[in-house]
C-alpha cells in the first residue's frame, strides 16, 4: 500500500516541474525505504504508513525523502533527473543538499528551512540538523568536503565551514560557527569547546 502510494506522490510533486522526467520506481522505493531506516533510528517505534504520512504532508520528512531520492539518482549517474529534485527540495522544503555528499544511515532534518549542504561531504549513522544550518567549504568548487562522524547534532543557525573533521557524538550549539577539527564527545557553543567528563 505505501509502496503505491509514494510512486504516486513523486508523479504528483513532478507535476511542479517545467518538462518533468519520470523516475524508475526501484529509485523511489529505495529511497522511501531509506527514510524508513532513517526515521527509525531515532524513532524505532514509527511505522512505515506514519513515515509515508509525515512525507506527504511536508513535515521534516519530506526534505529527507527528496535527500535520498536525489542521492539515489545521482549514485545511477541519472543527470537529467537530479535537478528536478533539486528544485524540488528547494521549493517545497526551502533547503539544499548536494547529492554528491554522503549521509549515513540516520539522517534527520529538522524544519529544514534555510539548511545548506555543500557538496563531497561524508557524513556518519545518526545525523541530525535543524534549520538555517549550512556544512559548506572555505573555496567553493574545490578541496575536500568535511568529514563528520556519528551521532552528531547540530542545532539552529550553526555552520561547519573549511574541509574539517568533526568526530563522533559532537553537539554544535545554536549560533555556532565551527572552523576547526572538533574532537569526539564534544559539546561546541558560541566557539568555545566544552569537553564531556
Amino acid at each position: 500500500m505505501e509502496e503505491y502510494q509514494i510512486v504516486n506522490f513523486v508523479e504528483f510533486l513532478l507535476k511542479r516541474v517545467y518538462n518533468s522526467k519520470q523516475i524508475p520506481k526501484t529509485i523511489v522505493l529505495e529511497a522511501f525505504d531509506n527514510v524508513i531506516r532513517d526515521v527509525n533510528y531515532h524513532f524505532p517505534e514509527t511505522s512505515d504508513s506514519e513515515v509515508l504520512n509525515r512525507i506527504v504532508t511536508n513535515q521534516n520528512e519530506l526534505a529527507m525523502f527528496l535527500f535520498r531520492l536525489g542521492s539515489h539518482i545521482h549514485k545511477e549517474n541519472l543527470e537529467e533527473l537530479e535537478s528536478q529534485i533539486h528544485f524540488l527540495m528547494k521549493d517545497l522544503c526551502g533547503c539544499e543538499i548536494y547529492f554528491n555528499s554522503t549521509i549515513d544511515e540516520g539522517l534527520y532534518i529538522v524544519h529544514g528551512e534555510g539548511t545548506i549542504i555543500g557538496s563531497r561531504n561524508t557524513i556518519g549513522k545518526g545525523f541530525m540538523i535543524h534549520q538555517n544550518c549550512t556544512i559548506g567549504h572555505k573555496v567553493n568548487g574545490s578541496g575536500s568536503g568535511n568529514n563528520i562522524g556519528e551521532n552528531v547534532k547540530m542545532y539552529c543557525n550553526s555552520s561547519i565551514l573549511g574541509s574539517l573533521y568533526i568526530g563522533d557524538n559532537v553537539v554544535i550549539g545554536a549560533h555556532t560557527m565551527v572552523n576547526k577539527n572538533i574532537k569526539d564527545n564534544t559539546t561546541v557553543i558560541s566557539n568555545t569547546r566544552l569537553d564531556y567528563l
